[in-house]
């Protein structure tokens, strides 16, 4: 059942911290490890990020430390309790303790999601996260190996703790430029000019008879031109010592835009005929 604030009162936009989302963390942690699992995680915690927990009298101040502690260590510690839970064989409570925290950042509608392995990733947005699904799929051949590789690259830098933007981009790129000399084995890279030399006649043939779906994917096809030269700008090496991370909102543009287009090549190089 829902509450009046559930249902009324929910933030619109994605949150990067929140009161509440840490009452409801200390709450759960509270709940589910125990206390040899709780004694464990703050030990894995110092060392491996090197994160601390208040002291208390007895152990550590809980309390303190989700309600004042770095949000990064916060966020590690979901993850290493998992970790902790594991090892001690508390195999219940780590399905508890995954459940609740995911039903935390979906209730406060936090910037997190929690992946297969238990491990904090960046959510952008529901639509982000169903087009990067998608695209999972589409990669699950064997052909797509390497593409695949580099595009879980790119959304694992975007996930990391400090996004890095740059290698986010450039591996996104490299993906799309995996599948286009897959399905072109003519063209050595991709541009605009392989594009209209190679794309745009392979989209003509597919879309001729159709006038209205032609145009549209004409226009899709110089979108991918324009969306190659934007990554550009972060793809190769800027003329300054420490090159700029991108804005995170032109990141995460130019991310979900390369993967529309690498789906769309994806079902364009299987729909062709294998000679």
């Amino acid at each position: 059942m829902l509450t009046f604030s559930e249902l009324y009162l929910r933030p619109t936009a994605l949150q990067d911290d929140s009161v509440r989302m840490r009452v409801q963390l200390l709450a759960a942690f509270e709940a589910h490890p125990s206390d040899a699992a709780r004694q464990e995680t703050a030990e894995l915690l110092a060392r491996t990020t090197g994160g601390q927990v208040p002291p208390a009298d007895y152990g550590y101040n809980w309390q303190r430390f989700f309600e004042r502690g770095e949000l990064r260590d916060i966020l590690d510690l979901v993850t290493l309790t998992d970790v902790a839970l594991g090892n001690l064989g508390q195999h219940r409570a780590k399905a508890s303790w995954r459940s609740d925290v995911q039903f935390i950042f979906d209730r406060q509608n936090m910037r997190y999601r929690l992946d297969e392995e238990g491990v904090v990733r960046l959510r952008v947005d529901e639509a982000f996260e169903i087009g990067r699904g998608a695209a999972l799929s589409g990669l699950d051949h064997i052909r797509y190996g390497a593409a695949r590789a580099a595009f879980e690259s790119a959304y694992q830098a975007l996930a990391a703790t400090a996004p890095d933007g740059k290698q986010a981009i450039r591996s996104i790129v490299e993906a799309v430029e995996i599948v286009f000399k897959l399905s072109f084995s003519a063209a050595r890279r991709i541009g605009a000019e392989e594009i209209g030399t190679h794309l745009l006649p392979s989209v003509q043939a597919r879309y001729g008879a159709d006038q209205p779906a032609l145009e549209a994917a004409t226009r899709l096809v110089n979108e991918l031109k324009e969306w190659l030269a934007a990554a550009q700008f972060y793809r190769h090496g800027q003329a300054q010592a420490e090159p700029a991370q991108p804005p995170l909102e032109l990141t995460v543009l130019l991310l979900g835009a390369g993967t529309s287009h690498l789906r769309w090549l994806i079902e364009l190089d299987q729909g062709k005929p294998q000679v």
